[in-house]
């Protein structure tokens, strides 16, 4: 690793380069690795932090879930980057998390983590937030499991918030998860035989949750794909927009020995709250009509912004500043050679 880390910081040193946050990343374990001191260590992750926190596209989201992780990982959950020139910028595990959740929406990884910094650091409002985000949106695959776990976590908190004698806390918290847990929309397609019936969804703004794309931008999932024993899909659209939503079911393929014969699709409207609606449809496996649903007073206000990948981008060799225009913080220094 010794070379690792003379790679790196000759690099990172050079007039020029172009600084991401990974190098710092791989340069934090390549110190740590060749027993530097641990200053090293955490400057490292917090330039790596720095960087993957600037704004629009000079940013990179995905790091600020690997530096949290490396940071967590060495109980570390602030850090003073030393900036040079006498200035300073310090890092915070918590913002970063709700930086990631703010940028990288789609995903769970803030979320969960905010419940694994939320159980270290006694926090019942970190708590409630991870737990609103997680049951905002619907987990293709892993929906009940993780709404089930993060409940659970949450009564969990609230049990050592009263024993630490936070009861008002602790009730509080509880009474948020209660508030998260409805569901704007929940339909479920059940049926006999044996077989695969698939369910497409056609929401009031003009996707489509189905098989190959089972989350959408306008909150909705296909959280459940079924098939022969297991007869059942789910769509849940926890916070929806109002309209309109076309529940289509789709023969895929019927067992001649024990075949599909026939089905049905429950929806409910404000599920597990005071308006809950529920409606049950027959479906003909042979030839199934479409239905259409009508959703009001949905909470959501905004689609999920569409991700774009990272892509190449040409940069000045001649220009010391990052895209954007700002410095980035110089290279954690020097480590003593330990051997």
């Amino acid at each position: 690793m010794f070379d690792v880390e003379a790679a790196l910081r000759g690099y990172l040193q050079a007039p020029g380069s172009v600084k991401e946050p990974w190098m710092y990343e791989l340069l934090a374990v390549a110190f740590e690795y060749n027993l530097a001191e641990p200053q090293f260590v955490r400057q490292a992750l917090g330039v790596s932090a720095i960087l993957a926190s600037r704004p629009g596209d000079q940013g990179f989201p995905e790091n600020l879930l690997t530096v949290v992780d490396l940071m967590a990982a060495r109980d570390i959950f602030v850090i003073e980057v030393d900036l040079g020139g006498g200035k300073t910028q310090v890092v915070r595990v918590a913002e970063l998390l709700d930086l990631a959740a703010e940028r990288l929406p789609h995903r769970p990884e803030p979320h969960v983590k905010s419940l694994d910094l939320a159980e270290r650091t006694l926090d019942p409002e970190r708590m409630a937030r991870a737990v609103e985000g997680l049951f905002s949106l619907g987990w293709p695959g892993v929906d009940e499991a993780w709404r089930s776990e993060a409940r659970l976590r949450a009564l969990a908190l609230a049990d050592r918030l009263r024993e630490a004698g936070r009861a008002p806390e602790a009730e509080a918290l509880v009474d948020r998860v209660e508030a998260a847990e409805p569901r704007d929309l929940y339909a479920r397609l059940t049926w006999d035989g044996y077989g695969d019936l698939d369910l497409a969804v056609d929401e009031p703004l003009g996707a489509t949750a189905e098989f190959r794309t089972p989350r959408t931008v306008f909150g909705g999932a296909l959280v459940k794909n079924g098939r022969g024993s297991e007869a059942e899909e789910i769509y849940v659209c926890p916070r929806g927009f109002d309209g309109e939503y076309t529940f289509r079911v789709l023969p895929v393929v019927s067992d001649p020995e024990r075949p599909i014969t026939s089905a049905t699709l429950e929806v409910i409207t404000h599920e597990g709250g005071d308006r809950e609606q529920v409606r049950t449809i027959a479906i003909d496996p042979a030839s199934p009509e479409p239905v259409a649903v009508t959703l009001e007073g949905g909470r959501r206000t905004e689609a999920m912004p569409f991700v774009m990948p990272k892509v190449m981008v040409v940069v000045d060799p001649e220009d010391p500043a990052l895209p954007g225009g700002e410095p980035a913080p110089g290279p954690a220094a020097p480590a003593p050679d330990p051997r």
